[in-house]
């Protein structure tokens, strides 16, 4: 019998869970919380000086701002789907 009860009756049934049935929310967690930070860094990187009608900022168009951030954004979104649905 592999129960943590003191009695030796085989009447009592047993629960089969293990002591450390908290180990998968931790992973679950960790990969939402570092899908958040890609997203929190992907919108940083998005932000900056904008054009107004007087000066024309040409740093709206770098590959930084069109390209990588969004794409670190979307891998932020993703990541927190899988850390949904990733199974222990």
């Amino acid at each position: 019998m592999n129960c943590y009860s003191k009695s030796n009756d085989p009447s009592v049934k047993c629960n089969n869970t293990t002591l450390s049935g908290n180990s998968g929310s931790y992973s679950h967690r960790l990969i939402i919380a570092v899908a958040c930070l890609f997203i929190i860094i992907g919108y940083i990187l998005m932000s900056g000086s904008a054009n107004t009608q007087q000066v024309f900022n040409p740093d709206i168009f770098s590959t930084t701002r069109i390209v990588i951030a969004p794409m670190l954004c979307m891998a932020g979104y993703l990541l927190i789907i899988v850390g949904i649905l990733w199974k222990k």
